[in-house]
C-alpha cells in the first residue's frame, strides 16, 4: 500500500486536539505544577545560530515555556554533523533537564549505517514529539529540457545530481531513486552548502538536486530552479502541480518498497528527543507541552510567516517511525550505507 501523509495529518490533528486541552487543565487553571516548574529546560540545537533549526527552536521555546511553567534556554551546540549534542543529549543524566530538536532524517540514516561519532541507540531514546516531515523535492534549473523524473529515467545517460557529502540527505535520495527507477546516475559531491549545489544545477553544471521542500521553496519561488518530483504519497500543498514520485509509478515491487521506506525516513523529519534516562513523568509533561505548543494560533502563524512547515506527530507516534525506518528492508538499508 502506499504510504499517505494523511494518516500523519491525522494523528497530528488528534496530537494538537489533546494537547488543547491539556493547555488547558495545568499549572495555569490551578492544578498541581508539572514536574519542570519554575525550572530551567535546555532546548539543544545541534548545529550553529541562523539555520532552519535553530528557527524552529526559538520560535517553539516561549510557547513551551508557557506550557511548561518553566525557562526554556535554547543552546547552540555545533560539531560534527549534529553528533556532538545528539550523543551528549542521549547519555544525559536522568536529573538532566535537556531535550534537542533533531535532523531525524540524517540521525537515522547515521544509525543504519554504522557512521563514525554514532554513540546513540534511537530506539532507546525518549521521543518527544515531531514538529515537520516536509518531503523532499526534486529541481532542475528552470531551462532545463528534463520536464519530469520519465526524462531522467531515460536520458541515455548518466544524471547528474548535486550533494553536499555522503550521508546527507541530497546524497541518499538519488542513490535510492536510482536503484530503485534503473537509471544511471553521477553524485557531484563537495559543495560547502545547499546553496552553492543548487547552484551548480542553476549554471547547468549538474541536472538535479533533492532537497526537503522547505529548503528548496525560496529557489524556486524566485524562478531560479524547477520543481519536477516530490518524494512522497500525495501532492503537497505548496507544489500543488508538481507530481509525487508515485506518478511515475516504480517499475516493479522491489522498487516500491524502496519508495515506500525512501518517503518513510523522509517522513521522519524534524522532532524533538530527550535520553533514555529521563524519568516518565517528565517525558510526558514533555509531550503534553509539545503538543499544547504547537497548538497555539500564534506559534502556527509566526512559522507560517516564516514559510516553516508544521506538522506534528507525538512522542509514541514518532519512535513508530523511527523504529519502522530503523528495521526497513535489507536491500534499502544497504543503499543508506552506500551513502555514506
Amino acid at each position: 500500500m502506499r504510504p499517505s501523509s494523511k494518516p500523519l495529518r491525522a494523528a497530528a490533528a488528534a496530537v494538537v486536539f489533546a494537547a488543547l486541552a491539556a493547555c488547558g487543565s495545568g499549572a495555569a487553571s490551578g492544578e498541581k505544577a508539572g514536574p519542570f516548574a519554575g525550572e530551567d529546560v535546555d532546548l539543544v540545537v545541534p548545529y550553529e545560530p541562523g539555520g532552519g533549526y535553530d528557527a524552529y527552536a526559538r520560535a517553539l521555546a516561549p510557547y513551551l515555556e508557557d506550557c511548561l511553567d518553566a525557562t526554556v534556554v535554547v543552546r547552540n551546540e555545533p560539531g560534527a554533523g549534529g553528533l556532538v549534542a545528539t550523543n551528549r543529549t542521549s547519555t544525559a543524566g536522568a536529573e538532566e533537564k535537556r531535550i534537542q530538536i533533531v535532523n531525524t532524517v540524517g540521525l537515522v540514516s547515521a544509525q543504519i549505517a554504522h557512521a563514525e561519532g554514532v554513540r546513540f541507540d534511537l530506539e532507546k531514546l525518549n521521543w518527544i514529539g515531531r514538529i515537520a516531515g516536509p518531503p523532499s523535492v526534486m529541481v532542475v534549473a528552470t531551462g532545463s529540457p528534463i520536464q519530469s523524473l520519465a526524462d531522467l529515467v531515460h536520458a541515455g545517460r548518466p544524471v547528474k545530481f548535486v550533494t553536499t557529502g555522503p550521508g546527507s540527505n541530497d546524497y541518499i535520495a538519488p542513490n535510492i531513486l536510482g536503484a530503485a527507477y534503473g537509471f544511471p546516475m553521477e553524485i557531484v559531491s563537495g559543495f560547502a552548502g545547499a546553496p552553492e549545489a543548487r547552484a551548480a544545477v542553476v549554471a547547468g553544471n549538474a541536472d538535479a538536486h533533492v532537497l526537503p521542500i522547505d529548503s528548496q521553496l525560496p529557489a524556486i519561488e524566485s524562478g531560479d530552479v524547477r520543481p519536477i518530483v516530490t518524494i512522497d504519497g500525495e501532492r503537497d500543498a505548496s507544489l500543488p502541480d508538481t507530481p509525487t514520485v508515485y506518478e511515475a509509478a516504480p517499475p516493479d515491487d522491489r522498487a516500491k518498497v524502496m519508495i515506500d521506506n525512501l518517503v518513510a525516513l523522509g517522513q521522519t523529519g524534524r522532532a524533538l528527543m530527550a535520553s533514555a534516562q529521563m524519568p516518565a513523568d517528565r517525558v510526558e509533561a514533555l509531550r503534553a507541552a509539545f503538543g499544547c505548543a504547537i497548538g497555539n494560533a500564534d506559534l502556527v502563524a509566526a512559522l507560517d510567516e516564516q514559510e516553516r512547515p508544521l506538522d506534528p506527530l507525538g512522542g509514541p507516534e514518532t519512535a513508530r517511525l523511527v523504529s519502522d525506518v530503523l528495521t526497513a528492508p535489507e536491500e534499502f538499508r544497504q543503499m543508506i550505507v552506500a551513502s555514506y
